[in-house]
């Protein structure tokens, strides 16, 4: 987590800087946890071992497991959020179609770099808290999309638009998950094929004159 960096999904939201570092290196250790070795394997006993601090100190800013699920994977979704708006900031500079495949390409390096955030995304263990946060992941991603085509293209910006980009993204988003549910670094064959989908998709969307504006 970067530096000064605010610290959301949290109980209770460290004020002091002793109180912030335990909680970077209690999300450090439930990134570790997860990666490793998956959902199933995080207690809240073993948290407290693997962070190097107290049960107390954990419930101090979690209430329970599911508590900490939602927390990492709203950290997770805020990073992948921002990286999201850069490519947003860049939509005058580049065509739609790389910055829209900049952005599955970024979703497919989070689930290979934090297989722990694919591992609760793909899992049974998804809570009413879990699955608010997953949607709100996808429409912040849609967003995004929406706004590259809005920018590039000068699509008509309205609700019509923001349905269609929430379709395609969800769209994707199933198939990249199967593709990580079937091989550990994302089957690149299912992986071709869910790049090619959106991009064709999003094509079929910016050729409709009915998105279009003027």
């Amino acid at each position: 987590m970067t530096p000064g960096k605010t610290i959301t999904g949290l109980r209770k939201a460290p004020q002091q800087a002793r109180s912030r570092a335990r909680a970077e290196v209690i999300f450090a250790a439930v990134r570790r946890i997860l990666d490793a070795e998956g959902v199933e394997a995080l207690t809240m006993r073993r948290l407290s071992t693997e962070a190097g601090v107290s049960t107390g100190s954990l419930y101090q800013f979690f209430e329970d497991k599911s508590a900490v699920l939602t927390a990492v994977t709203v950290h997770y979704m805020d990073t992948f959020s921002a990286a999201i708006a850069e490519l947003v900031e860049r939509a005058s500079e580049a065509p739609w179609p790389e910055l829209v495949g900049s952005v599955f390409d970024g979703y497919v390096e989070l689930y290979r770099q934090h297989p722990g955030y694919l591992a609760i995304r793909t899992g049974r263990h998804l809570t009413p808290e879990l699955l608010l946060a997953d949607t709100d992941n996808n429409n912040r991603v849609a967003d995004g999309v929406r706004r590259i085509l809005v920018a590039r293209e000068n699509l008509t910006d309205g609700p019509a638009l923001v349905t269609a980009c929430r379709a395609g993204v969800c769209a994707a988003d199933a198939l990249l998950q199967l593709a990580f549910r079937t091989a550990p670094e994302g089957d690149p064959a299912m992986l071709a094929e869910a790049k090619r989908m959106v991009g064709l998709y999003l094509t079929d969307i910016v050729a409709d004159p009915s998105y279009r504006a003027g």
